[in-house]
């Protein structure tokens, strides 16, 4: 009784696994495997109201309102170095297709930064075996930081009263090695710090 228990659940968990079409830990069960080598370059992100330019004074002609996007540094490497995958062969490229993005409020940030997230987001980046691809990908829009909750950033600091809020961003990147429509997940994650008006320098 106990091993035809264990047999309908391993048989139910199998197609789930089949519907669900990825998972986060099958790429390193694959030929070629896709990594994140960095995100924005390894920093954290400071997403701003608006930018004051070179002259750091807000009101000034150099002013402008800024949008945020991030590169994001892919490599693909064979699952290991006993495996050769040639340049040209059939699994020699990782194809990413499309991405979601989740935000994690800090204490201080607002909830509805939930409100961004992103669902499946159309990408198309091909990723060559040893060696890396970049993409940038659209994190902050004018009409996030039309929000009242971010223009507040800027009103206090117009008010001598500067304020911010912290978030961590996740990402999942999906897609598949040439020659198998196999699909995957790279996941990858970026702190981000909020602020009324931040300078060029």
């Amino acid at each position: 009784m106990k091993t035809r228990s264990l047999m309908i659940l391993l048989t139910v968990a199998t197609l789930l696994t089949f519907v669900a079409g990825c998972s986060t830990d099958n790429n390193e069960s694959q030929r070629l495997v896709c990594e994140v080598s960095s995100v924005n370059a390894g920093a954290p992100l400071v997403s701003a109201y608006l930018n004051s330019g070179n002259d750091k004074i807000v009101g000034t002609d150099d002013d402008f309102l800024p949008i945020d996007w991030v590169p994001v540094l892919f490599k693909a490497r064979p699952l290991n170095s006993q495996m050769l995958l040639p340049d040209n062969g059939t699994y020699s490229w990782f194809h990413i297709t499309s991405y979601d993005l989740v935000w994690h409020p800090g204490p201080t940030a607002p909830a509805e930064l939930a409100n961004y997230d992103v669902t499946r987001g159309l990408i198309d980046l091909i990723v060559p075996v040893n060696d890396e691809a970049v993409v940038s990908v659209l994190v902050a829009d004018r009409g996030m930081k039309e929000e009242p909750w971010f223009r507040q950033l800027f009103d206090d600091l117009m008010a001598d009263n500067p304020s911010s809020f912290t978030a961590f961003l996740e990402f999942h990147f999906y897609g598949h090695e040439s020659g198998s429509e196999h699909e995957v997940m790279v996941p990858a994650g970026l702190a981000v710090t909020f602020y009324g008006a931040i300078s060029s320098n």
